[in-house]
């Protein structure tokens, strides 16, 4: 079984490597007998959330980045962990539209390993009420809604 070197996250072991999850942000820190020199890594942003209409867009999903021989420095290094958040979905499908529940979405907040090692989060998903919303770029845009436009996606 393979050996634990460093800290964060949730710690579980497959096929000879140790993997951590982290489904919250914290830190991943290497201890001084970490022995590789580069980490595998996986980070995926927040999606965006959809509007409330029945004919809205719904949200983006979350950019990705991975790399399988990333160098992660010299040992022990601490490097920060951010879980982006999914975006809140509209839950107002009346009219007209209350200013303080709209009926798009929000856009999903980026993740990271360290920086510049971002995902960008989703885009949030286009509303038909008037005015229009389109949706927003994003990881993945958001989807347009009845007469409105889709964003475009970065990731």
């Amino acid at each position: 079984m393979a050996t634990q070197k460093a800290t964060g996250g949730a710690i579980s072991y497959y096929g000879g490597k140790t993997i951590h999850t982290f489904t919250s942000s914290g830190t991943f820190a290497t201890t001084s007998n970490w022995s590789p020199t580069n980490v595998e890594y996986l980070v995926v942003g927040g999606g965006g959330g959809g509007s409330g209409w029945d004919i809205g867009g719904g949200g983006g999903a979350g950019a990705f980045l991975s790399n399988t021989n990333h160098p992660i420095g010299t040992h022990p290094v601490s490097v920060s962990v951010q879980v982006g958040a999914g975006g809140r979905g509209s839950t107002d499908i009346s009219y007209p539209i209350s200013p303080s529940a709209p009926a798009y979405g929000a856009d999903g907040t980026p993740s990271y390993f360290g920086t510049p090692l971002t995902a960008p989060g989703g885009g949030r998903g286009g509303s038909p009420a008037p005015p229009s919303q389109n949706g927003n770029p994003g990881g993945s845009g958001g989807g347009g809604g009845y007469g409105s436009s889709g964003g475009t996606g970065t990731g």
